[in-house]
C-alpha cells in the first residue's frame, strides 16, 4: 500500500516537475498543429510539432502527435521514433503504446524485448524514478531522525527505515536502467535497402536486411559507422541512416 501511494505521488510530481514554464505561449502552435492535422494539411502539423521539439516542448503528447502526423504521411521511421520516444517519457500510456504497436506492424518489424527486470523498470520514466527516489531519500532522512529523538519508536522506524531503504535501491535500479539506455540508445533505421555489415565498410558482408522503422541497440562508434546489435545479429550500420532515441 504504502509503495502504491509513493508512485502515485511521484506521478503527480514529476508531471508537476516536467511542466515547461513556458509551455502556454505555444498553445496557439499546438491547436493550429492538431487542426492542420484534423484538415489532413499533414506537412504543416508536422511542421508544427517539430517546431514545439525544437523550442524544447519535448513532450509526450507532441511526439504522440508527431508520431500520429507522420504515420499518416507515410513515413514509419519517423513515427516509430516518435512514438517510442514518447514512450519512454509516458512508458504506460495506453495509446502511444498501441500506436507504436501498430506502426511496427506496418514496418513488418518486431520490437525489441527486454529482460523480465529490465521491463519492469521501464514501466516508469527516468524522471519519474528520480523523483521516487528524492521523496524516498528524504522519508528515510525524518525515519532515521524519528529513530534517534524518539528511541521508543523503533518498533515502527526501524522497519520502516529498511522498506525505504529497498525503495531507494529500486529506484537507483531505474535510474541505472535508464543510463544504460543513454550510453547504448535504441535507435531507428530511416533509410531504405539498408544492411547490417560485418565490418565498417561499404564492401562488407552484408549480414542482416533491416526494413525501415526497425530498432536496433547501438553499441559503438567508429567515425561515421555505429555498431549495433538487431535481432541477434551484431554488425556494422551507418550512422547517417539512423536516428538514436534520446
Amino acid at each position: 500500500m504504502l509503495l502504491v501511494g509513493l508512485l502515485a505521488l511521484t506521478s503527480l510530481l514529476s508531471a508537476a516537475v516536467g511542466a515547461h514554464p513556458q509551455a502556454a505561449e505555444f498553445d496557439d502552435i499546438f491547436v493550429a498543429a492538431t487542426q492542420a492535422y484534423d484538415e489532413n494539411r499533414l506537412p504543416d502539423a508536422i511542421q508544427g510539432w517539430e517546431s514545439l521539439l525544437h523550442a524544447n516542448q519535448v513532450l509526450p503528447e507532441v511526439l504522440y502527435n508527431l508520431g500520429n502526423a507522420r504515420y499518416r504521411h507515410g513515413d514509419l521511421g519517423q513515427a516509430i521514433w516518435a512514438y517510442r520516444h514518447a514512450q519512454r517519457l509516458a512508458p504506460r500510456d495506453p495509446d502511444i503504446r498501441a500506436n507504436l504497436n501498430l506502426a511496427a506492424q506496418s514496418a513488418g518489424i518486431t520490437l525489441p524485448e527486454f529482460k523480465p527486470w529490465s521491463v519492469v523498470l521501464l514501466e516508469f520514466s527516468r524522471r519519474e524514478w528520480l523523483v521516487f527516489g528524492v521523496i524516498c531519500f528524504w522519508l528515510l532522512f525524518g525515519t532515521a531522525a524519528a529513530w534517534i529523538v524518539w528511541p521508543r519508536s523503533r518498533f515502527i522506524t526501524r522497519p520502516a527505515a529498511w522498506v525505504l531503504l529497498g525503495l531507494m535501491l529500486m529506484a537507483g535500479a531505474g535510474l541505472l536502467q535508464y543510463r544504460a539506455l543513454s550510453k547504448r540508445p535504441e535507435c531507428v533505421m530511416m533509410t531504405p535497402g539498408q544492411n547490417v555489415l560485418s565490418s565498417p565498410l561499404e564492401t562488407a558482408t552484408p549480414l542482416l536486411a533491416l526494413p525501415v522503422g526497425s530498432i536496433v541497440r547501438q553499441l559503438g562508434q567508429r567515425e561515421n559507422w555505429i555498431e549495433v546489435q538487431a535481432e541477434g545479429a551484431r554488425g556494422w550500420l551507418t550512422a547517417a541512416s539512423l536516428a538514436p532515441i534520446p
